[in-house]
C-alpha cells in the first residue's frame, strides 16, 4: 500500500488544538517555506498538499496576493477549519478532500507555480514517496518549486535519541512560553506524540531518510535541489522543475 490515511474528528481537532506547541519552530517554517517560492507579480496556482487546518495556506494567500490556493487534506474537518478560516480570501482558496496516496489530485486546470506539503509526506511508504514527486514534476509549470516541511528518520540510533530529546525540548519549552505551564508537553509525552521515542510507532508514520528523498527528488527530475532548515527530527528541503 502506498500510504493511504484518514485522520477522524478526533485526530483532526487535537491537532488543531496543539499544534501550535508540536510543530518546532511553526512560524519559521512557514516563513521559510514562503521564502523558497520564487516571486512573481502574475496570477498563480500553488497547491498546499495536507493543507490541514489552513495556516500554510493563509500564510501563502498573504506572501502572494495573486495567487489561487488550491488546499487538499485528507480529513473533512481539517477542510472544514480551513474553509471557515480563510473565507476572507474569496475564491483564492479552494479546499479538496482527497487521498495522498493517488495521482488524482494533480489533474489541475493548468500547471503550478508551486506544490507545498507540510508533516504529510511521512505517511506514504518509500515506493508512494516516490510516486508523489513524480506527480508534482508533472504538475508543475518550468521553474516551478516542490518543498516539503516534513518529519525525516534518523538512520543511526545516535540521530535517534538526539531527534527525540530535541523535539521534547521544543515541546516543553513552547508550553512554558505561551502558556507558563506543562499541560501542553505533558499531552505530548502522554499521547505519545514523539515518533522517536514511541516503541510502537502509529504504522501510518512511515518518515523516509532525509538523504534518500532527496536522491528520489533528483531521481524525479527536480534540480537545485537543497535542505534549507532541519531541527528536532524535522526538515524542510526542496527541489526545482528545470
Amino acid at each position: 500500500m502506498a500510504g493511504g490515511f484518514r485522520w477522524d474528528d478526533s485526530d483532526a481537532q487535537d491537532f488543531i488544538d496543539y499544534g501550535r506547541y508540536f510543530v518546532p519552530d511553526r512560524e519559521l517554517q512557514l516563513e521559510t517555506i514562503c521564502s523558497l517560492i520564487p516571486p512573481t507579480s502574475a496570477p498563480c496556482h500553488i497547491v498546499d498538499l495536507c493543507c490541514g487546518e489552513g495556516l500554510l495556506s493563509r500564510a501563502l494567500l498573504d506572501c502572494f496576493p495573486e495567487c489561487h490556493v488550491h488546499g487538499f487534506d485528507g480529513s473533512q474537518r481539517m477542510i472544514q477549519h480551513a474553509v471557515e478560516m480563510l473565507v476572507g480570501y474569496g475564491d483564492r482558496f479552494e479546499a479538496k478532500l482527497f487521498d495522498l496516496a493517488t495521482s488524482s489530485w494533480y489533474e489541475l486546470p493548468s500547471p503550478v507555480h508551486a506544490v507545498v506539503s507540510s508533516l504529510a509526506v511521512h505517511h506514504l511508504n518509500q515506493q508512494g514517496k516516490q510516486a508523489l514527486f513524480e506527480d508534482v514534476m508533472r504538475c508543475l509549470e518550468p521553474c516551478g518549486v516542490f518543498i516539503i516541511a516534513d518529519l525525516v528518520q534518523p538512520v543511526t540510533r545516535l540521530g535517534i535519541r538526539l531527534a527525540e530529546k530535541s523535539w521534547s525540548e521544543v515541546v516543553r519549552q513552547r508550553s512554558l512560553e505561551l502558556d507558563g505551564n506543562l499541560k501542553a508537553y505533558e499531552c505530548f509525552r502522554d499521547e505519545h506524540w514523539n515518533f522517536y521515542s514511541d516503541p510502537n510507532p502509529d504504522p501510518i508514520d512511515m518518515p523516509s531518510p532525509l538523504f534518500d528523498q532527496l536522491k528520489w527528488l533528483e531521481k524525479a527530475g527536480f534540480v537545485d535541489v537543497d535542505v534549507f532548515w532541519m531541527k528536532a527530527g524535522h526538515a524542510i528541503f526542496a527541489g526545482r522543475k528545470p
